[in-house]
């Protein structure tokens, strides 16, 4: 299979694309593209001319922003299925606001802002879906936001444990991190000493267990009691 075959097998059933029909979607993979990375290689830094959007294929990517003092703060962990730079294409300016890089080795699909927004104009079903789409994200960066102003270093920490368990569960429940302890603290904007410190303080009341990137919840109302109490 060539690569253009291959990548109109991947994308056809992304939601970006559901709504398009037979020929708008082949307008848009023409000009559409597989790039391969190599863990730590960079697909776009910040303020860099934005021609394209990106879906992962295979890997891990993540945005990132450096603060004043040099420290890198990760915005988003993205794997196979996450699209990407998806809003910048109806920003004026048209640049990156963030930086991304592939964490391990990655396949990343590489698609033309111009020849999708020719489409959304002539497609009103596909232009609803993109709003739909990018109003979640918009309100999980709002929600983010409120956290990271308002809760403390515990809240942030429990409150990410909270997403991942099965919804209306008191049952005991394991998670798989997805994130390195460095990328977990770095996504909740703290130190990896202070993640490490808080996770002991709930290992040691009772509330986690935590073997590598396995957390195991043995009491949810516990959690959150103890979290209360560290605060």
């Amino acid at each position: 299979m060539n690569q253009s075959a291959s990548l109109s097998v991947s994308l056809r059933g992304h939601h970006l694309f559901a709504g398009l029909d037979p020929r708008q979607f082949e307008q848009v993979m023409v000009a559409s593209r597989i790039d391969d990375y190599e863990a730590g290689q960079v697909l776009f830094e910040r303020g860099q001319n934005a021609q394209h959007f990106f879906i992962v294929l295979d890997g891990q990517i993540n945005l990132f922003l450096y603060s004043r003092a040099g420290e890198e703060k990760i915005v988003e962990i993205l794997r196979p299925g996450n699209s990407f730079a998806e809003a910048v294409m109806f920003m004026e300016g048209s640049a990156y606001p963030v930086s991304s890089v592939a964490v391990v080795k990655s396949q990343v699909a590489r698609l033309p802002n111009r020849e999708y927004i020719a489409i959304l104009r002539e497609s009103p079903d596909t232009c609803m879906r993109m709003l739909s789409h990018l109003s979640r994200r918009l309100h999980l960066r709002i929600r983010e936001i409120e956290s990271l102003t308002l809760e403390s270093a515990t809240h942030r920490l429990v409150r990410l444990i909270e997403a991942r368990l099965p919804p209306d569960d008191d049952a005991p429940a394991e998670i798989n991190l997805l994130e390195s302890r460095q990328e977990l603290a770095s996504r909740l904007s703290i130190k990896p000493e202070t993640l490490s410190r808080i996770l002991r303080q709930l290992v040691d009341a009772g509330a986690i267990d935590v073997n590598g990137r396995v957390l195991r919840v043995n009491d949810r109302k516990r959690l959150i009691a103890v979290r209360d109490a560290i605060g």
